[in-house]
């Protein structure tokens, strides 16, 4: 009896032991699986071939990271592993498989393994960051590269690999080889640190960037040397275990004066506004409030201070921005012989041999020069005081923050880049850089990344407006295209973005992305800045102005009224895709770009009627009217669609902290066409457009009121506002930096014919101020529970 128990239990071993290899035995993979598979990857690898694929326990797999390995590496290798114990609840140390990971020596050897073809590593540019994953027999995968930063990137494709292959304590892995390195050999953006929380640094090094600019205190001490503020050390250190690098910025040179005390205990280095017995032609007086003398000795030795200070924390690369406006310069005696046009040249200089002080001490760092808006009419003589080593990074406001769909690198910066020069930019990767609204632009990115390594920049600086999280998909695709640029297309790209998002169905979010993004392009591109901060559309209706469609200006891309159609028409299309695959994002961006090109319809409709007739008939008059009510109908939606967007978002902790002047702007921007068109269409006999839905403003206050008195009441009649029952907002805000203190604003009624016999309906009493950019402090929050057409109503301030 105990003998044929005894032979059940070795019959059962028997079996298992067959289970188990069986269940490592490799199968193969179809190109259909190997195409799948790879959407879980971005960017995507230059050269990746899955053979095979072996299926086994998690706990059977084992993590093995190099002997001697870098802080990159085992940062790299703890990612991994905790990937494993969260979705196999394995702690990376079994027996039946290896994953070997670490930089391998000058013949492919990490460990007991040589990767012969691992040599050739050395020819493929930005080398540093190239890596090879093999796989050894059936039982090993082995990551290496030349580099630690190398190898993080290695562990990057693997990680996103497997993510999706585990299953109830299995995992798949793939049989996966791998040649990649990347395009440009800096990616990134740049931004204050509560922009980028570590989350956010680590979610940008799991897409392989690898730069991040941000700002620094810097001082200077009572014994005259400079000195650095708010480095966090301990930010750098952790980034550059993510393989990625944080450059600090000295901010614009024309603001040192204002933003730290070296006047005070430099006063010899404040620049001279006028020079003795010259008149500079073409700019007059010099701004230099805050302006230091760029040519004085001293002012190369406090900068290399700055940068001493900088490299001891940790920096291995600072940003020296040059001074933004044309008038803030020198014009002492040192700088004027110069020539007239040498201001930024000379900053430049001052930077370079401030840079060449510091490399004394830390030879190993490295300087990059940021160009400005102010510097472009003379930027030849800023790059030829440039020496190799130093780097230029290209950013104009206008040249670098738009969306034209035109190249953005002109002839001499391309001419500097292809003669070797490193050459960076900062491109905004979002619609506006003043404007919060949704884009995804697959084509856009694309576009604009594949210019950037065509003409042989070397490092992307891009900017997305207070949130990486509002504009996830544009700067994934950054990511992609500047790793990339010759990879994926638009489609199979926005397939690969929703599958790692978790989109249950890829391929119709992509073709959702692609039919939306070039409408949203044409919309963007030259109208969003000037839609959002200028009144040219109210402006060029009420001069009778032709829309010039097609020319360049705000309707550049909209060439004919057909192609407005066309557009909406793919909408539509659009808007169906979003309402199948169910995702709120898209739904609420289809309606915000639809809502905006329908405006800009109805005003190139408008502005068309108006400005071939001296009258318009009745019919003209009521065609002109229906296309007002439909432009005001289509802000209605649009608004609607931003609100339905912003509510779509995830976690918008960082965003929420007071970040939300432009997102309020840009809603605000669109009543304000709306009603600006309106108004300027009154001369025609044609009723304003009114919805309570929208802001208008009703009323203002100049500094004459104050003159005998300190403090104010004011009134305004706003009837014509008040249009329902509900909830009023009522926003004060001044045009400058500098605002007055609010106290109570009051919402009241009265009879039509005597206006002075006010009754107070709602209140609402407490301190705020009218500044430009504050909080929710300047707005009042007004009731009316019941409209009485007989009564007129006031606001009261």
């Amino acid at each position: 009896m105990n003998r044929n128990k005894l032979v059940v239990g070795l019959l059962f071993t028997v079996l298992l032991l067959a289970a188990a290899q069986s269940s490592m035995a490799a199968e193969k993979v179809s190109k259909q699986e190997q195409s799948q598979w790879l959407r879980w990857v971005i960017p995507l690898p230059k050269k990746i071939s899955i053979s095979g694929k072996v299926e086994l326990l998690a706990s059977d797999v084992k993590i093995t990271v190099r002997r001697g390995a870098g802080d990159t590496e085992k940062a790299a290798a703890d990612e991994l592993a905790a990937l494993f114990k969260a979705k196999g609840n394995a702690a990376g140390n079994g027996k039946a498989f290896e994953i070997l990971i670490g930089v391998c020596d000058s013949g492919g050897k990490v460990e007991d393994v040589t990767l012969t073809d691992a040599a050739n590593l050395k020819n493929l540019p930005n080398n540093e960051q190239a890596y090879l994953m093999r796989p050894v027999g059936q039982n090993r995968l082995a990551l290496t590269a030349l580099d630690e930063r190398g190898v993080y990137y290695a562990v990057q494709t693997l990680r996103q690999l497997l993510e999706s292959r585990f299953d109830k304590g299995t995992v798949t892995i793939p049989l996966v080889s791998v040649t990649d390195w990347p395009d440009m050999q800096q990616r990134g953006e740049w931004g204050g640190l509560t922009w980028f929380p570590p989350d956010e640094i680590e979610w940008m090094a799991r897409l392989k960037m690898n730069m991040v600019i941000y700002h620094v205190g810097v001082h200077i001490r009572k014994d005259g040397r400079g000195e650095v503020t708010d480095m966090h050390s301990e930010r750098i250190a952790s980034a550059r275990r993510h393989a990625l690098n944080m450059v600090p910025i000295i901010t614009h040179y024309s603001v040192l004066g204002e933003r730290t005390n070296l006047f005070d205990v430099h006063p010899e280095l404040k620049g001279v506004s006028k020079p003795r017995g010259k008149v500079v032609r073409d700019l007059g007086e010099a701004d230099v409030r805050s302006v230091p003398c760029p040519s004085h000795p001293k002012m190369a030795e406090v900068l290399a201070d700055f940068m001493r200070g900088m490299a001891k924390a940790g920096a291995t690369e600072i940003d020296c921005w040059l001074t933004e406006g044309r008038r803030h310069r020198c014009l002492c005696e040192r700088c004027l012989p110069e020539g007239e046009n040498m201001h930024y040249a000379l900053e430049t200089r001052a930077y370079v041999k401030a840079w060449r002080m510091a490399r004394k001490q830390y030879p190993e760092l490295g300087a990059r020069i940021i160009l400005t808006q102010g510097t472009y009419r003379t930027n030849d003589k800023v790059l030829a005081e440039v020496p190799r080593g130093v780097g230029v990074i290209y950013y104009a406001s206008w040249g670098t923050y738009n969306s034209l769909r035109r190249p953005m690198i002109y002839p001499l910066l391309e001419k500097f880049a292809a003669g070797g020069g490193w050459l960076g930019v900062v491109p905004q990767l979002t619609s506006s850089f003043g404007a919060v609204t949704p884009w995804t632009g697959p084509q856009f990115i694309r576009y604009r990344m594949n210019e950037f390594v065509d003409k042989k920049l070397k490092c992307l600086d891009g900017y997305a407006v207070y949130s990486n999280r509002l504009y996830d998909f544009n700067v994934t695709a950054a990511a992609e295209w500047s790793w990339n640029a010759k990879g994926r297309d638009e489609r199979e790209f926005g397939a690969a973005y929703a599958t790692r998002r978790g989109i249950e169905d890829p391929d119709a979010f992509a073709d959702w992305a692609v039919l939306l993004g070039p409408v949203g392009w044409d919309f963007y591109g030259p109208a969003m800045y000037d839609f959002n901060h200028s009144d040219k559309l109210a402006k060029m209706v009420a001069a009778r102005a032709d829309p010039a469609l097609g020319k360049k200006g705000m309707f550049e891309y909209f060439p004919t009224f057909q192609h407005f159609d066309e557009s909406l028409a793919v909408c539509e299309k659009a808007m169906k895709i979003a309402q199948g695959v169910g995702e709120s994002e898209m739904i609420a961006e289809s309606l915000v770009i639809q809502g905006y090109v329908s405006m800009m319809k109805e005003a190139a409709f408008i502005a068309t009627q108006v400005s071939s007739l001296d009258k318009l008939t009745y019919d003209q008059r009521v065609e002109v009217q229906d296309a007002l009510t439909r432009m005001g109908i289509a802000g209605i939606q649009t608004i609607d669609g931003l609100e339905q967007w912003i509510r779509s978002l995830p976690d918008l902790t960082e965003y929420k902290k007071g970040k939300k002047t432009r997102y309020t702007l840009t809603l605000s921007s669109i009543s304000r066409n709306v009603y600006g068109i309106s108004d300027a269409l009154a001369p025609f006999g044609i009723r304003r457009f009114a919805s309570s839905y929208f802001r208008k403003k009703v009323g203002a206050w100049k500094s004459e009121d104050f003159e005998e008195k300190t403090r104010i009441r004011k009134k305004w009649d706003v009837t014509h506002q008040v249009l329902a029952a509900g909830v009023y907002e009522v926003t004060f805000k001044n045009a400058s930096h500098y605002g007055l203190d609010m106290f109570r604003a009051a919402l009241a009624s009265a009879p039509a014919g005597r206006p002075e016999q006010l009754t107070e309906l709602s209140v609402d009493e407490h301190k705020g101020w009218t500044a430009y950019r504050t909080n929710k402090a300047h707005v009042y929050t007004l009731t009316i529970d019941r409209l009485d057409p007989g009564l007129r109503y006031f606001l009261v301030a």
